[in-house]
């Protein structure tokens, strides 16, 4: 049986979060401090958005609002979530079909974690070695080794 690894196996539990009333200047002060490039927005726990170096640049600086403008007013507010129990093809599905490459994983309305394209890359194709030996031996009856002294 082909087990295929669930979100909550691969995902980034620790998520760097902002408030949705903070400022601009701390969401970036924020990501710099941590060497990020996105934070999820969240209210009451749960996701309300993401913000990401990219939206700053293009909806903060270019347009010269001012930095004590709200993260809410710049955020990304069409979230896309998944379930932590999801299959990680079905996240990389939902991922590349929404052209996007952070997935905020909710349970219970919160935000438990953070799916990462990096996250995937990292877990594609590692299986570990023993892992495909067992399978390998899986396949075999179980012949001298049975009662073979220890």
């Amino acid at each position: 049986m082909d087990h295929m690894p669930a979100v909550k196996d691969v995902m980034t539990k620790s998520v760097i979060t902002i408030g949705a009333d903070n400022t601009v200047f701390e969401a970036a002060e924020l990501m710099n401090a941590h060497s990020i490039g996105c934070l999820v927005v969240v209210q009451d726990e749960a996701p309300v958005g993401i913000v990401t170096e990219r939206d700053i640049v293009r909806r903060v600086v270019a347009k010269r609002m001012p930095y004590d403008a709200k993260v809410s007013e710049i955020m990304s507010k069409n979230l896309v979530t998944a379930d932590p129990d999801e299959s990680v093809k079905e996240a990389a599905r939902i991922m590349s079909s929404n052209k996007i490459r952070r997935l905020p994983i909710v349970k219970d309305g919160k935000l438990i974690g953070i799916l990462v394209a990096s996250d995937l890359v990292r877990h594609v194709g590692k299986k570990s070695i023993s892992e495909e030996i067992l399978e390998a031996m899986g396949r075999y009856p179980m012949g001298p080794w049975v009662g073979a002294p220890q």
